[in-house]
């Protein structure tokens, strides 16, 4: 005997379900990284980390320098690259991890289509799909053009970026905001919504 409380459920889903048809660009994949850096642990280390050694090796370059070395000497040259390395990484990381990451996996596939209902978030292309139910993505961060959906590891070694302008209406954002907050975690601030 079949109750049809299945047959409800699934119309439930369907009814709320929003969908994005959208191709993705290296905008979409920083947005990505960038949600990693700020709300992993791993993330929030290596944003911590990276100035801190390079704060001091600055400091070490300049003791040598006091007792007079000078930036010809092997020893501070070096410790004033690497320092200097360390610095752009922390602010260039993203954005040219996000133009190979783009280049390499992401622009060949094409058009990409996401479904987001009740139960699940199913994000692919014509070569590729992939279904996510919420507690394999329990964390999202909104900025200004995506949602970005984030796994639970403490590496964040699941990233799921929905552009905003795939929606098919305007009323889908707020209809995909909605959604997400049902069934997971946000992180950080929401970005101010026009007036």
């Amino acid at each position: 005997m079949h109750t049809g409380g299945d047959q409800d459920t699934a119309a439930a889903s369907e009814a709320t379900a929003v969908e994005l048809v959208y191709r993705p660009t290296p905008a979409d994949v920083e947005a990505g990284l960038k949600a990693r850096w700020r709300f992993t642990p791993h993330g929030r280390r290596a944003r911590w980390t990276l100035p801190l050694l390079a704060v001091v090796l600055f400091a070490m370059a300049a003791n040598k320098m006091q007792h007079g070395m000078t930036l010809g000497d092997r020893g501070v040259y070096l410790q004033l690259v690497i320092g200097t390395t360390l610095l752009a990484m922390v602010f260039l990381a993203p954005r040219l991890g996000a133009k190979k990451v783009h280049k390499a996996l992401v622009e060949k596939q094409g058009e990409f289509r996401a479904v987001v209902t009740e139960t699940e978030v199913t994000v692919g292309s014509t070569s590729y799909a992939q279904t996510l139910t919420w507690t394999a993505v329990p964390r999202y961060t909104e900025t200004p053009e995506a949602f970005v959906l984030l796994s639970g590891d403490k590496y964040g070694a699941g990233i799921t970026v929905l552009p905003k302008r795939g929606a098919q209406q305007p009323a889908d954002v707020d209809r995909l905001r909605a959604l997400l907050d049902r069934h997971i975690e946000r992180v950080g601030k929401a970005p101010a919504q026009p007036a």
